[in-house]
């Protein structure tokens, strides 16, 4: 209605124009060479209003037949593109279905119908791989993905786990690293990181990735001070035998983001007592061990007192003066005593811990001090038969396998990383093969 209303008052302005105009015209003469020309006003009005006129007409014709082409080929795009999505749907369901020749036939029309955006041909090809096994064809269908941006992320995730499949864990990483600087966001991307890694011992990069996890808030501090302090740890083992100094400021820090870690704090003390800082290594053993005694200590006590020339069981009473009533003190009270041969002594320090179920490691230590003392034959088979219905002692244990194993490592024998706990075994057999 306003459109109609409008042409009405374009059409009345012109008309009061060209009424105006030949009511008022006037001569306009000029002259080319020995010619004279001369016309009204009216006439110049009236051919420049029919110019407009056809110009106008020929415009919107123009305009009109472009506007149809340009509607022509969008609708044609459109259907093409639903085309395209419908032959991926179909893809997809026969993939579900394990038809994998209407899968291929589907992939192919996508390939056709959407050939400006080939991201969904390349995910449809990659999914029929995958499931067809064809590792080769599925992988350079990755790599045409990580080229395009709509599947690039998927490209890095398709080539690390092939990598990671074939145990190429130098390649694995490098895309699974570009993988972490798009979208470290994505689901388990970190620790599929940290697990390569402790294939390929490249810590330097564990403590990279660590300090992006941690800025982008993907694990918190105490998997951040974990994972830093094994990256340091290991480092610090392998400078050891170049830069005895570097090492020790490694292992400081290492202690400061996990303190009075065992296997950090054997270290240590290796460390201090192969750099002859034998006097400094006995007050650290003394303050570790009255807030946190472990039986794995006793290797050091016994090296630092040979460095320094004193009894093993004189530095042990120095190490456990306020802990004397801890069960791990008494233990190790006793040992000294037995090396000593104190049995009076070590049967002072034992007879606490000889309960109506006494451990395994107490039945043994009871059957060396008869041994010592009395040797009395029967009395050393009795306490060893009794040991073997004891409680076996803390060692390190895969929390995934149950594997047992002797001393801490970053990565279990298993193969597992920061998977051991210091705890009694369930697998027997494994401490058999240790003893």
């Amino acid at each position: 209605m306003f459109k109609i209303l409008y042409i009405i008052i374009q059409f009345v302005i012109i008309l009061i124009l060209v009424g105006l105009a030949v009511n008022n015209s006037f001569l306009i003469s000029f002259e080319i060479k020995d010619f004279k020309y001369s016309f009204t006003s009216s006439y110049l009005l009236i051919f420049f209003l029919i110019f407009f006129i056809i110009i106008f007409i020929l415009q919107t014709f123009y305009f009109q037949t472009k506007f149809k082409f340009s509607k022509f080929k969008i609708n044609h795009k459109i259907k093409k593109k639903e085309k395209g999505y419908n032959s991926f749907v179909n893809g997809m369901i026969a993939i579900a279905n394990k038809d994998f020749n209407k899968a291929i036939i589907e992939g192919k029309k996508v390939s056709n119908y959407l050939d400006d955006d080939p991201s969904l041909s390349l995910l449809l090809k990659s999914e029929i791989f995958k499931i067809e096994k064809k590792y080769d064809q599925l992988n350079l269908i990755y790599e045409e993905m990580t080229k395009d941006n709509n599947t690039q992320n998927l490209g890095y995730r398709g080539l690390m786990e092939h990598y990671l499949r074939s145990q190429d864990y130098h390649h694995a990483f490098i895309y699974g690293e570009k993988l972490f600087n798009n979208n470290p966001y994505i689901e388990k991307i970190y620790e599929t990181l940290v697990n390569i890694i402790s294939k390929t011992n490249n810590w330097q990069q564990l403590l990279i990735i660590t300090d992006r996890a941690y800025s982008k808030k993907i694990i918190n501090k105490e998997l951040y001070s974990i994972n830093k302090s094994i990256a340091f740890y290991e480092i610090a083992k392998i400078k050891k035998l170049s830069n005895a100094k570097e090492s020790l400021n490694l292992i400081e820090k290492v202690l400061k983001l996990n303190k009075n870690f065992q296997p950090y704090v054997a270290l240590y003390l290796e460390l201090l007592t192969e750099n002859k800082k034998n006097d400094f290594a006995k007050k650290v053993i003394k303050k570790i061990w009255e807030t946190d005694p472990h039986p794995q200590y006793k290797f050091y006590i016994k090296k630092i007192a040979n460095n320094l020339g004193i009894e093993f069981k004189s530095l042990v009473k120095y190490i456990t003066k306020s802990t004397q009533d801890n069960e791990e003190s008494k233990i190790l009270l006793t040992e000294a005593s037995i090396e000593s041969k104190h049995w009076d002594e070590a049967r002072d320090h034992i007879k606490s811990l000889l309960d109506h179920q006494p451990k395994k490691e107490i039945c043994l230590l009871m059957s060396k001090i008869e041994e010592g003392e009395t040797n009395d034959i029967q009395k050393v088979n009795a306490w060893l038969l009794r040991g073997n219905n004891g409680n076996l002692s803390n060692i390190w244990v895969c929390k995934f396998t149950q594997q047992a194993q002797e001393t801490w490592s970053s990565v279990a024998d298993s193969g597992y990383f920061n998977s051991l706990e210091w705890r009694q075994p369930t697998i027997s057999h494994n401490i058999q093969k240790l003893i």
